[in-house]
Formats: C-alpha cells, structure tokens, sequence
C-alpha cells in the first residue's frame, strides 16, 4: 500500500494550428471567411480567366445607389453590424465603389465586423469583376496567407461556375490559401447543390478537400431526403469521412424516423458500411432516449456491429449522464461488451472529481475491465503530473503487471517534475514491493543527473529481481548521459549477462525516455 502525500507539485502543460478566429458564417449567413450562399453545377472544363480586367478604382466619397458618403456608410453598418444588411448595401454597389469601400475600411481599426464586412465587399466585387477581384485580394495586405478574402471572391464565382472556382483554388499552389479557399468553395456548392458537389469531388479524388466542407450540404439535404443524403455519404471510400458524416446526418434522420433510419443501415450489403451506418444511427438514437437505443443493440446478431454501436450510444450517454450510464453497466453481463467502452469510461472520467470518479467505479464489476480502467486512470494522472490522485487509486487496485508498471512510472515521473518531492515522500514510505517499485522509477530518473545517488537507491532495495530491474534501467539511461562511465560500470556488474548488457545497450540507442526494460517482483510483501 503506498501512503498518500500533499506535496506542492509543478503542473506540466501541453499544447494545433489557431484558426483565424472569427464568427461562424455556416448557419448565420455570412461572418465568418468563405461561408456564404453559392451553388450552380458545371463540366470540369473551366478556366481561371472570368471576366474583362476592371479598371482602375476611383476614389469615391459618394455612394451612387445611397447618395450617402461612403465612409458614413461603412461607419453606419459598423456600428451595428449585421449579415443580411450588408450583403444588400455590399450588392447594390458599383465596382469602384466597392473598391473605394474597402479601402476605407483598410484604414480603420481591426476588428471582426470589419473584416467581415470587407468579406462581403469583396464577395460582391466578385460577382461583378470576379478577375479584378481576385487580383485584389491576393495582393490585399489583411489577407496574406489566409484565404479570407480569396475566398469571398470564390464564392462569387462558385454561385454560377463552381469549377472555374476551384481552378481558381488550385492556381495558389500548396499552402493554407488554398485549403481555405477549396474548403470555402465546395462548402458553397454543397450548400446548393450537394450530390453535384460530392459528385464532382469523388471524380476527382486528387483534389485537396476536406469532408467537413459536404458536411452542411449533407445535413440539410438530410432534413428533406435524409435517405439521399445517406447514400451520398456511402460514396466516400474514406472510412473516416464516411463515418463523420453518417454521424452528422443520422442526427437528422433518426429524429424524424428513427425506425426507417435503422431499418436502412441494417439492410446494406457491404459488412463495413452496415456497421459503421448502424453505428451512427443507434448513436444518434441513443442521445434522445439511450435505455432504448441500448435495448436495440441487444438484438443485433452481428458480434462486430453489436459491439461498434454499443460503444457509440454508451459513449454518448456517458458523457450527458455518467451515473445512469455507469449503472447501467453494474448490470451488463457481456464481457466483451464491458471492455469495448473501458478507454471512454476512463478518458471521459478526467474531468470528474475524484470523489464522483470513485462513485462511478464502485458501480463497475469487479473484473479485468475494472482493472483496466484503473490502469489507463492512473497513467494518465501520472502523465498529467496528478500524482496524489494517482496513488489513491494505485491503492484501490489489485496486484497485477499492470500496477505494477504504472508504480514504477510514478517514481519515474514525480522525480522528473519534482526531484525532491519525490524523493522526500519515498523516504517516509513504509518498507513494501510498492515502495520497491517506486524507487525503481526514481533511481531510474536520478541516474541522468547524480549517477551515484542512484546506484544507492537502488541497491538499497530489499526485492532482489526488482533491484535487478532498476539497474538494468540506470545503466539504460547512464548510457545516453555518460557513455564513457556507464560502460566501464556495466563491465564490473558481475550478474549482467552477455544478454543483458546487448538489450542494455540497444535499449539506449533506440529511445531509453520511451522504454524501459521490465521490472518483476520476486515476493510480494
């Protein structure tokens, strides 16, 4: 039993790509890059040349349409920024008063409104001179390496000619621009016409698109054919893809028709996609009324797709209602059912309490699921330096390999974060295997800064495989801190056998931080 200690402790925190951060534009018509109305089908046969060069922008002061400055114009939308009002004042603009505008708005602060305000002036332009505008917005300073502004221009295109749009997508070469700007034009396409978009996009597998662009196209097709949209989202071969977006869409389908969304995915002939499909649809059924969704699953003779969508609809009730979902588990006899949600049981735990984390797993048979989900707890508290919480369920666990790893990986990592804490609370541990193994861990780690230190602790412990163990993995890292000194010590260990001393060295040379060589215990005590 280890002997739990408060201890100050330095939390270690670990950080993808920021997005550009503004407003969402999918569903509220326009805020954020890329994100307006468009559609239209055509042949693959397009160019990047749309129109007629614009001339030159003249400096206008005076809106033509409003007989309002321009500048009081822009200030007035401003102001009190909304979609709808500035598509119409951006639509009713000439060319040049578009570009008047924008350099108008160039000059102002940055700010969300602003930026999506030029986002509909330059959408605007697009549909009038879509060549001058791209032009623009490629040189336009506030849009360098985004495909904000591209994109606007795209869409424009896209309303009417989507592939002239992605030739013009295609023309800005590798990098995020492009991304953004192909992700922004199918998006639109899909939005209008989704089947055309998809179709489009898997005659041409090259394309760099992301499926989250069909993703909206999808779901609202979904709420008017949700069986069209469906067998749309089969035509990916993508198994990721396919999944995300049966997902999505399912959430339509099964509110509506929750037996004619079931009866679809069980009657597919392809195994994988009857699986995955039904999946999403009991998952999706399983967020309104999860007892039920459950109660299905018990019925599906498929072992595999019984077990995926068991997961899928536990896993969503979980995460709403953890105590409903954990009791229903305490009565679930099915073995492999029970281990095909242990990894969500545990990873959707992390953010509970310790006292609610203890109620949920009193509620769990005893068993190896149970064990499991003490293992993977533990490692992650210990990765995410939580080490008192660590113990106290290292101390609720039984003996097993497995605790006795993640014993030996608390030593390890406490002294990695905190040298001294970690060293102090092994002073005051009672003589048993588990302070054994957690000096094993932290000799394991000394070793890098004070190899003689080290071989004290280790030597120092009473189970002699364990002992064993722990110089073998000093003498793995002493090799990669001081090679010279960590050979000549290796030579003079007399119980090191020619075996050991090639895994000892192997082990240095391929990642001694990641693994480690195996510790046993000889007599429990």
């Amino acid at each position: 039993m280890i002997k739990n200690m408060t201890l100050a402790m330095v939390c270690l925190l670990v950080g993808g790509v920021a997005g550009y951060g503004l407003r969402s534009m999918n569903e509220n018509g326009g805020r954020q890059p890329g994100k307006a109305d468009a559609g239209g089908t055509e042949k693959a046969t397009a160019t990047a040349s749309l129109s007629a060069t614009a001339g030159t922008a003249k400096e206008t002061s005076t809106s033509s349409s409003t007989g309002v400055s321009l500048s009081d114009q822009m200030k007035e939308l401003l102001a009190d920024y909304d979609v709808k009002s500035a598509q119409k004042a951006a639509g009713k603009l000439s060319a040049d008063e578009l570009q008047s505008a924008l350099k108008l708005l160039a000059a102002m602060p940055k700010s969300t409104d602003r930026d999506a305000l030029r986002w509909q002036l330059y959408r605007a332009w697009g549909a009038l001179n879509p060549d001058a505008a791209w032009k623009a917005a490629l040189a336009d300073p506030l849009d360098k390496n985004k495909g904000y502004l591209l994109g606007a221009v795209a869409t424009a295109v896209a309303k009417t000619r989507p592939a002239a749009a992605i030739e013009l997508a295609l023309s800005l070469g590798m990098g995020g621009r492009r991304s953004a700007v192909m992700s922004t034009v199918f998006s639109e396409w899909g939005k209008v016409d989704v089947a055309a978009a998809i179709a489009y996009s898997l005659a041409h597998p090259d394309l760099p698109v992301d499926y989250v662009s069909f993703t909206t196209g999808l779901s609202r097709l979904a709420e008017k054919e949700p069986l069209k949209a469906a067998n749309l989202a089969l035509g990916f071969k993508d198994e990721m893809r396919r999944n995300s977006l049966l997902t999505s869409l399912m959430s339509t389908w099964v509110e509506r028709d929750a037996a004619g969304a079931l009866k679809w995915a069980q009657g597919l002939e392809n195994p994988k996609q009857r699986q995955d499909a039904t999946a999403a649809a009991v998952g999706a059924w399983a967020k309104e009324d999860p007892a039920a969704a459950l109660a299905y699953v018990q019925g599906i003779t498929d072992a595999e797709t019984r077990t995926s969508s068991f997961k899928k609809a536990w896993k969503d009730w979980f995460i709403n209602s953890p105590t409903e979902a954990a009791t229903y588990l305490s009565s679930l006899q099915d073995e492999k059912l029970l281990q095909s949600v242990r990894f969500e049981f545990s990873y959707y735990s992390e953010n509970l309490t310790p006292k609610e984390r203890a109620a949920l797993l009193a509620q769990i048979p005893d068993g190896k699921m149970k064990e499991d989900i003490y293992r993977t707890m533990t490692d992650s508290q210990i990765r995410k330096g939580q080490y008192n919480q660590a113990l106290e369920m290292l101390n609720a666990m039984p003996d097993s390999r497995d605790r006795d790893r993640n014993v030996v990986k608390l030593g390890q990592e406490w002294a990695k974060a905190d040298l001294a804490a970690a060293g102090a609370w092994l002073k005051i541990q009672p003589d048993s295997t588990d302070r054994d193994l957690a000096v094993a861990g932290y000799a394991s780690s000394l070793v890098r800064t004070d190899p003689t230190s080290a071989l004290n602790w280790a030597n120092a412990i009473p189970d002699a495989k364990i002992r064993e163990g722990a110089l073998k993995n000093i003498a793995v890292r002493w090799l990669n801190a001081d090679p010279a000194r960590a050979e000549a010590w290796i030579s003079s260990i007399p119980s090191f056998t020619d075996l050991d001393k090639r895994m000892i060295r192997d082990m240095a040379k391929i990642n001694s931080d990641l693994i480690t060589m195996p510790i046993t215990v000889g007599e429990r005590r």
